[in-house]
């Protein structure tokens, strides 16, 4: 696997060779306050690392190959960092853990993402194919992390302001020219007053409001599950309105024939609860 960052916050001492001093000028641009800025400067990695979900039945599900890339906004590459703090929680809550997203405003640092997915269930291995993400666009937003008010597991928040060029799903694999899926010019945000494109991030989950919850359950018949939700917003409170927007969704055949079904848009969603279990 290989990693570049203007700053690493954990690595091996094989890789404290690769760590580079920063100029005073761009040293002058980080603002002093609590927590830590960090910037991802010509970030790349790749590698055939597997990383697999296996159920107490030995059925699995995995993700493997990641390539990751960004490119960067050349003028001002250390001026809108990632933020981490710790914030507290208020009266009777965990401290949170926050990572705040660049701002990005000219939209200028770009992700291009890749990855291959497999089911192993009911004696079938199945290879799903690979996801492949290109020019995806973070607009701020973030991510929170903190302790369950009720219950073991990690509670999250997240929120979201996206813009993607394009979403393929490959069933034959990154490198091939069979059928795929494709979602082009995808816009993922806070849903507007007059359903135009967003312009702020859409607050999906809330560790204080509406928390999210990843943990492990167990059923009364001793049955595991890994658990993915979203609670239901606090008393007085209401989820938040977002808003998808997809300008077409076209699929490939193996004959090379293309079929387009135009563009889709939901003008606003409101999460109020979710719960998914992983057998």
């Amino acid at each position: 696997m290989r990693t570049r960052a203007a700053i690493v916050l954990l690595c091996v001492p094989a890789l404290a060779a690769a760590l580079e001093p920063l100029p005073d000028t761009a040293l002058a641009k980080v603002a002093g306050r609590d927590g830590m800025s960090f910037n991802l400067s010509n970030f790349s990695m790749s590698g055939n690392a597997e990383m697999r979900y296996y159920t107490p039945g030995g059925d699995s599900f995995s993700i493997g190959n990641l390539s990751a890339s960004r490119s960067d906004n050349t003028d001002a590459p250390f001026s809108d960092p990632y933020r981490l703090d710790v914030i507290s929680g208020g009266p009777g809550r965990a401290d949170i853990i926050n990572i705040a997203f660049p701002e990005n405003v000219a939209g200028r640092e770009v992700w291009q993402i890749t990855y291959d997915f497999g089911v192993n269930a009911n004696g079938f291995d199945v290879k799903g194919g690979s996801v492949i993400l290109k020019d995806l666009v973070y607009y701020g937003g973030g991510l929170q992390w903190s302790t369950p008010t009720v219950g073991d597991g990690l509670a999250f928040g997240l929120a979201r302001r996206l813009e993607l060029g394009s979403l393929t799903l490959a069933p034959n694999g990154r490198d091939a020219t069979g059928e795929a899926m494709v979602l082009s010019n995808v816009k993922i945000g806070a849903a507007t007053a007059d359903g135009s494109a967003p312009t702020t991030p859409w607050h999906i989950a809330d560790v204080t409001t509406q928390p999210g919850i990843f943990n492990a359950r167990t059923d009364e018949a001793g049955k595991s599950t890994l658990h993915l939700g979203v609670n239901w917003p606090e008393a007085g409170q209401t989820a938040p309105s977002g808003t998808l927007q997809i300008g077409n969704i076209s699929f490939r055949s193996d004959a090379g024939v293309n079929m387009d079904l135009g563009s889709s848009r939901i003008g606003s969603i409101q999460l109020q609860y979710l719960d998914v279990k992983f057998h």
